[in-house]
């Protein structure tokens, strides 16, 4: 045996360690690293780019170099004590009922996901899921390391299986919790999956009576919680709201419309009013010469009561009050789709990508026609994507269209080759915004600047080729251009609501507020002189106006516009406009545009 030149206790410590035989020890380390280390490497393979990736790959990078260490020693350890016989022969621990039941806790965060999903995902959608996830954490939770009960114990390997499984099912409530896009924290993500390390051994070692006890109690709150939240969202306050008559709906009962213009709503994505594309270093009057010269009015200083799309759309399309955050009202279920839809009006809603109507079932959809088509459900595979990615974002959520494809589906509602009147609401992707989530750096800004005026030019490209059709085949339409909101570029973006940049409501100034709130305007009146009739201010100004044209009624203006106070103040730290004007921040009590009245520039 070999001697150590250490002091007495120690030299026997060392001594005695040397005799014992620590291949088990050894070979269950090598093996949890191993199993982390190898499910790291599919997933880093297998599963969309985002949060979940990257950890992923970042495990992979702590775990493979464990692993070969924890070989090297083991080998080392063989060497100096020269017991290099080893066999992995280790009685087989067979499978137990009760091994399934550690499943659990990785299927707590899918179910609670499904859950908070039900009015988008289909009853077959919550069954594949449901199937999708079980097959996969009995699996690679217990089949897996059941079957290598051979060489390491079921505890161990069970353990470390899921633990990662459990991380990764977790991640999309972290990310959510910590505003992460594309990439999380990794320190946090670490710290969380040690916590989660130490839940699993513990219930992994205890008796496993009191586990699967503990597990299924555990189980059972959280599908509670997350029923009993999702009843909270659709309280009967909540219900109560959803159903109660616009006033709209009130003012204009029993009423016909005079007139029957085709009414084309077209949404370019972020884009920003004149004044401030030219504080971004980008002139744009040349454009707007453009559309002057085509009819149409070109306002200045609009801005919208909500940011971003669902908040802002929203607000406009019901017209009169202000309504709960939900996509289904970007889906043609408003006050002014139902309106003029019982008016004779055939409801188009012709779009780029499918963010509009993904996510929602059938009953929601309300739009005569649609492009592109809708599935009539979430589908399994959105939030299937969704929990692998490990975040909650637009990007998991809908899917672009061939660019072509949809301005041809929108030549033919602008074209007038139906017969019915038509009401049409088209976004285009262009020019868009900075990075949702936890924004942008400062270091990226001038990135994320230049490429939005670069799409400045694509969304104009886009807006001549409508104008174009308009004048040909549909003159006598009403047509909006709008923006619906800014493009989120200045400080950090829309990182500025989460604490980024450590930014408070006295630093941000007239453009900071101009580039949340802030938005481009032009309407196409069927009469010239309509454009300086109606005090249009706000975008939810817009269609109270159309309104007031189309029964032939100027109260209706004034009677059904909303207070012109913006909603949705946390993405400006607090600092909101009313009437035009900014109250907080460092331009305090100032108008939030320049620009003189917005409604004196005559159109030509």
């Amino acid at each position: 045996m070999i001697s150590f030149p250490f002091p007495g206790s120690i030299d026997i410590f060392m001594k005695r360690m040397m005799q014992r035989n620590l291949s088990a020890l050894f070979i269950n380390i090598l093996v949890f690293n191993g199993i982390i280390a190898f499910y790291s490497f599919i997933a880093s393979l297998l599963i969309p780019s985002g949060v979940n990736a990257l950890f992923t790959s970042y495990l992979l990078w702590i775990f493979v170099p464990l692993t070969v260490l924890t070989a090297l020693l083991f080998l080392l350890w063989k060497l100096i004590t020269r017991r290099m016989a080893f066999s992995l022969e280790k009685e087989f621990e067979s499978f137990k009922l009760s091994d399934f039941a550690f499943i659990l806790l990785p299927m707590t965060p899918v179910t609670q996901y499904i859950l908070s999903n039900q009015d988008s995902v289909t009853a077959n959608g919550t069954v594949i899921l449901f199937t999708v996830f079980i097959v996969l954490t009995a699996v690679c939770g217990v089949v897996i390391p059941v079957c290598l009960t051979k060489i390491v114990s079921k505890k161990v390997s069970m353990t470390a299986a899921l633990a990662f499984l459990s991380m990764i099912l977790n991640m999309a409530s972290l990310s959510s919790m910590n505003a992460w896009s594309i990439k999380g924290i990794f320190g946090i993500q670490l710290g969380v999956m040690a916590l989660i390390l130490i839940i699993c051994a513990i219930i992994r070692f205890i008796p496993a009576k009191i586990a699967v006890l503990a597990m299924t109690v555990f189980f059972g709150v959280s599908v509670v919680t997350a029923v009993m939240s999702d009843d909270t969202e659709k309280s009967p306050e909540s219900k109560s709201n959803e159903v109660k008559k616009f006033k709209v709906t009130s003012v204009l009962e029993g009423k016909k419309i005079k007139r029957s213009n085709d009414v084309l709503f077209i949404v370019f994505e972020s884009y920003a009013d004149n004044e401030t594309l030219k504080y971004f270093g980008y002139d744009n009057e040349s454009h707007a010469d453009y559309l002057k010269s085509n009819g149409f009015h070109v306002y200045r200083g609009i801005y919208s009561l909500g940011a971003p799309t669902e908040q802002s759309l929203s607000k406009a399309f019901n017209i009169d009050r202000d309504v709960s955050e939900h996509k289904k009202y970007l889906a043609g279920n408003t006050a002014l789709h139902a309106l003029l839809g019982a008016q004779g009006y055939k409801t188009h809603g012709v779009f780029d990508n499918n963010w509009n109507l993904r996510g929602l079932s059938m009953n929601q959809i309300r739009y005569d026609y649609s492009f592109p088509a809708s599935s009539g459900s979430m589908d399994s595979e959105v939030l299937l994507r969704a929990i692998f990615k490990g975040e909650f974002s637009d990007a998991v959520s809908f899917e672009g269209i061939d660019y072509n494809s949809y301005l041809e589906q929108k030549k033919k509602v602008i074209g007038k080759i139906f017969k019915e009147p038509a009401f049409m609401y088209s976004q285009s992707s262009y020019p868009g915004h900075s990075p949702s989530g936890k924004g942008m750096s400062l270091e990226e800004q001038p990135k994320q600047l230049s490429s939005y005026l670069s799409n400045i030019e694509k969304a104009n490209n886009e807006m001549r080729l409508d104008v174009e059709e308009i004048i040909k085949n549909n003159p006598d339409a009403i047509v909006i251009f709008a923006g619906d909101h800014g493009p989120f570029l200045t400080k950090t973006g829309y990182g500025v609501s989460k604490g980024r940049g450590g930014y408070k409501a006295s630093d941000l100034d007239r453009y900071d507020i101009q580039d949340r709130f802030g938005m481009f305007l032009a309407i196409k009146w069927p009469e010239e002189n309509l454009s300086k009739k109606y005090d249009i201010k706000i975008l939810q100004d817009v269609f109270p106006a159309v309104l007031s044209y189309l029964y032939e009624d100027d109260s209706l203006f004034d009677t059904l516009r909303m207070k012109r106070m913006t909603k949705d103040n946390h993405r400006t730290l607090g600092v909101y406009v009313e009437d035009g004007m900014i109250h907080g921040g460092k331009d305090d009590g100032q108008k939030l545009f320049l620009s003189e009245d917005v409604s004196s520039e005559k159109a030509e």
